[in-house]
């Protein structure tokens, strides 16, 4: 079973449906391995009204005989209604239950008019019950296409107040540390930038071992747990899973644009949008645009994969499997060790935008930090504010300290920002450098003599990320 961490909210709004006095219907859902199963297990642990099913493929006559067996441990009278769909959820309504349908979409597969069932049901028996109604599903696409989008059978009838609709993403970075208990603020980081926030790829991990050998035992291994994760998630999802392969070891090479992307992938880019619709809709990729850019105009666009482990297997072991053999014993210290600093620094920086509201609590901040750039100039960090100030930073996860001319440059390339203040006039900058082993002197220099220059080692940022409420 996987450790089961931080979803306090989660379990609060389902604790919440499930008190109402009303009907009520919710729907859990996210990617594979992200912990809607043990969410909505734990959801239901000290219940005795409450019915639990996780769907498996199989035909629609084995998939009601199995609810039944399911539901006849809390409700034995089930046993004596019709297996048809409709008859049995009634049967369980008039009854206040707990209904949870663990990979809804299974279900679908064999029954596809099983939403319409249960819209009929919700819109004309379901008035004088308290019963909750839980569906997940790791078929986004097919969450969509049945339950949330306008169109769908069930549109419109997931839980408003309280909030039935619950996408579970991964899990935050305060919650590595009870994972991996003994390990320092830096191999947290390393561990969130390998692993990502996913409980599945974090519960293996031995806080016993170091990083490396973590690493070693759960990915690179080809025996390992985690080692063909992201390959057998992709064809259970995807048909032509060779040109989806491609695209992503396209983009973990370091691609971003959909021009670049495309090109390394060897396909037309005219053909990209399929491929990128679809690995959007399984939340293996995203898009973002440059910060202060409205993403409905900018074309400006970049891409990337979401999940480190992802991220991983596309960048160091997919069709790597002889090089690897030829290193032996020496491949990971030889081929990955010394590129894990540069592989964790988009992690780190993630962590830099997400610390920086409490960094800079004296300013209000009026957009998420974000990454700026154009044409050849970046900027890690910037973060507008309701008054004449951007504030810019730079976040460098290497082994040596930062050096004053990265100042230089980010004093430079914020001068092609193009940001006007809500009051107009000229903008003013706070600089922030954000630094996994500190500083050389001539930065510490800089920040004495500077009101505009903070300096920021990994510590700060942990101790903020860490320290900030645990729900």
């Amino acid at each position: 079973m996987d450790q089961f961490v931080n979803r306090v909210d989660e379990l609060n709004r389902l604790q919440a449906l499930y008190d109402s006095d009303e009907a009520e219907l919710a729907i859990v859902y996210g990617r594979r391995q992200i912990g809607k199963s043990e969410l909505v297990r734990q959801s239901i642990a000290d219940r005795d009204d409450a019915v639990y099913y996780q769907a498996v493929q199989g035909t629609a006559t084995t998939q009601l005989r199995r609810f039944v067996e399911a539901a006849a441990t809390t409700y034995p009278g089930i046993t004596a209604v019709k297996e048809e769909w409709e008859p049995l959820l009634t049967h369980l309504v008039d009854r206040h239950a707990v209904i949870v349908i663990d990979e809804f979409p299974y279900l679908i597969e064999s029954n596809e008019g099983l939403p319409s069932v249960i819209q009929h049901l919700w819109d004309t028996a379901v008035d004088e019950s308290q019963a909750t109604l839980v569906l997940t599903g790791s078929a986004i696409g097919m969450i969509h296409t049945h339950v949330l989008d306008g169109g769908a059978p069930l549109y419109g009838r997931v839980s408003q107040t309280p909030n039935g609709r619950l996408e579970l993403a991964q899990l935050p970075f305060r919650s590595i540390q009870a994972f991996v208990p003994t390990y320092d603020p830096e191999e947290r980081v390393f561990v969130y930038g390998v692993f990502g926030g996913t409980p599945r790829y974090l519960s293996p991990l031995d806080s016993s071992r170091s990083i490396g050998e973590n690493i070693t035992r759960l990915l690179y291994d080809p025996d390992g747990p985690l080692h063909d994760e992201p390959e057998t998630v992709l064809q259970m999802e995807l048909t032509e899973v060779n040109t989806y392969f491609s695209v992503l070891e396209s983009m973990a090479s370091g691609n971003r644009s959909r021009n670049e992307i495309a090109q390394g992938a060897g396909i037309e880019s005219t053909n990209t949008s399929y491929y990128f619709d679809r690995l959007e809709t399984l939340q293996i990729i995203e898009k973002h645009h440059p910060a202060l850019a409205d993403p409905a105009r900018s074309k400006r666009t970049r891409y990337r994969i979401r999940d480190p482990v992802f991220r991983f297997y596309f960048r160091y072991l997919y069709g790597r499997g002889g090089q690897y053999e030829l290193y032996g014993e020496d491949a990971y210290a030889d081929l990955i060790e010394p590129e894990l600093p540069n592989f964790a620094s988009e992690t780190f920086e993630s962590l830099c935008h997400q610390a920086v509201p409490a960094l800079y609590a004296d300013y209000q901040l009026t957009q998420v930090p974000n990454q700026w750039w154009y044409k050849s100039r970046e900027v890690d960090v910037v973060a507008p504010t309701d008054e004449s100030t951007l504030i810019a930073g730079e976040a460098k996860f290497t082994n040596t300290p930062l050096g004053y001319d990265v100042l230089a440059d980010l004093e430079d390339d914020v001068e092609h920002i193009d940001w006007t203040p809500a009051g107009g006039g000229e903008p003013t900058y706070e600089f922030g450098l954000f630094s996994r082993s500190g500083f050389k002197r001539s930065v510490e220099e800089a920040a004495e003599e500077r009101d505009d220059l903070r300096l920021f080692d990994l510590s700060d940022i942990v101790a903020v990320l860490e320290g900030g409420p645990t729900n």
